[in-house]
């Protein structure tokens, strides 16, 4: 069906709101996309949006689309570009080297929530060396490490997420070219971006449903928790410190919590909110289901120059390539297989590892293909769709592989 640009103030009962001015998550509304049944529906929408697309059966209406030449708010950052990096491991290689460093994440996130819960400061200190780990295998080969967090399982949505988070913001800021101490600030803040919410409670950090305006109001407040509660530790950079302050804060001036415009959100921020924005879509949450990683591409390239800085939304989506380490695909043989790493110039077929077989069957064992070479009845095998998490009942983390 058509989709209709409508001003806030001219939305009507009835209406069916398929997206909004800004992401779902920078809104009370969990659910991506609503009927609006009542004036206070309305009212709310409007409270936390200018404008919404609402789907109208009976006309042809085009989604309208800004051009090119929006302002670059970094692009002649001095930060930028100081290194260029190759890949100087195989993959798996990297991955057997990186897998130690990598699980010593989850007893760090345990040791920050039992610092914060008893009231103790959480020291800079203490992420210092697995962020180094961290930055050094991103510096070597990022696949290694996006592959082992893809497949790690935590218990709480908040540890895997920034965990996550800070690997792609790693891998982006390795294609921007930021030298390495840099790269570890970066991975720390967004580490600890989310920390705040650790001081939420937990009625509003896992509700299933729409928040109310006080919730709301509550949720935001993570921002402020999780500044105070690193100032309580004096040895911070104030790089992090920018990220956790900045990472929700918007280019037009609609973000939180101080209502940033421009270049005046430091460089770090706007790479945490970007990465923050991606990781949110593309997993499963208690009150949304998870999109494709290709359809959350489309979202931020359509939010570039508005919302994100269009320079840093083109790198990264350069940086998760095509098909992104750790999605799942569906394959032109009928197959499904998830990306395990990528092919140098082949940035179409890369190397992935087969789960299910042409009628969606498990196969006993998961071999790993090179999509370069890959050929099934003769015919050469292409990717032709990214998978949300969770279609065809696949449960990543749970896979042997």
């Amino acid at each position: 069906m058509p989709i209709k640009k409508v001003s806030c103030d001219q939305l009507a009962i009835g209406m069916y709101v398929a997206s909004l001015d800004r992401p779902w998550t920078e809104t009370p509304f969990m659910f991506q996309g609503f009927e609006l049944h009542t004036q206070q529906d309305i009212d709310e929408l409007c409270r936390h949006a200018r404008y919404a697309y609402v789907i109208v059966p009976d006309e042809e209406i085009e989604l309208t689309r800004k051009g090119s030449g929006r302002t670059e708010t970094h692009a002649t950052s001095t930060i930028l570009h100081q290194t260029t990096y190759v890949d100087s491991v195989p993959v798996d290689r990297e991955i057997s080297e990186a897998k130690p460093s990598q699980e010593v994440f989850g007893e760090l996130f345990a040791e920050v929530e039992s610092l914060v819960r008893v009231g103790r400061p959480v020291s800079f200190e203490i992420f210092q060396q697995p962020a180094k780990n961290l930055v050094n295998s991103i510096t070597r080969n990022p696949d290694a490490y996006i592959w082992l967090t893809r497949l790690k399982k935590f218990d709480s949505h908040l540890y895997k997420d920034s965990l996550t988070a800070a690997v792609w913001a790693t891998a982006l800021g390795r294609k921007l070219g930021i030298a390495e101490q840099g790269l570890q600030n970066l991975a720390i803040g967004c580490l600890l971006m989310d920390i705040g919410k650790l001081r939420l409670p937990t009625a509003v950090q896992h509700k299933t449903g729409r928040l109310s305006n006080e919730e709301w109001e509550l949720m935001k407040g993570h921002v402020e928790l999780g500044v105070k509660l690193l100032a309580e530790s004096a040895d911070y950079p104030p790089e992090v410190l920018n990220i956790v302050r900045t990472h929700h804060e918007r280019l037009d001036g609609c973000g939180y919590p101080d209502g940033l415009t421009g270049g005046h959100i430091p460089l770090f921020g706007q790479i945490a909110g970007i990465v923050d924005q991606y990781v949110a879509v593309t997993r499963p949450r208690p009150f949304a289901d998870a999109i494709s990683p290709s359809k959350a591409e489309e979202m931020l390239y359509k939010q570039r120059g508005k919302l994100f800085d269009e320079m840093l939304v083109e790198y990264f989506i350069q940086t998760l390539s095509a098909y992104p380490t750790g999605s799942l695909v569906e394959l032109s043989s009928g197959e499904v297989a998830i990306v395990q790493s990528q092919n140098s110039g082949r940035n179409l077929r890369p190397n992935v590892i087969l789960l299910l077989d042409p009628s969606k069957q498990p196969y006993g064992a998961y071999p790993l293909v090179n999509l370069d070479t890959y050929n099934k009845d003769d015919l050469p095998v292409r990717i032709v769709r990214t998978l949300a998490v969770g279609e065809y009942g696949i449960d990543i983390e749970e896979l042997p592989i």
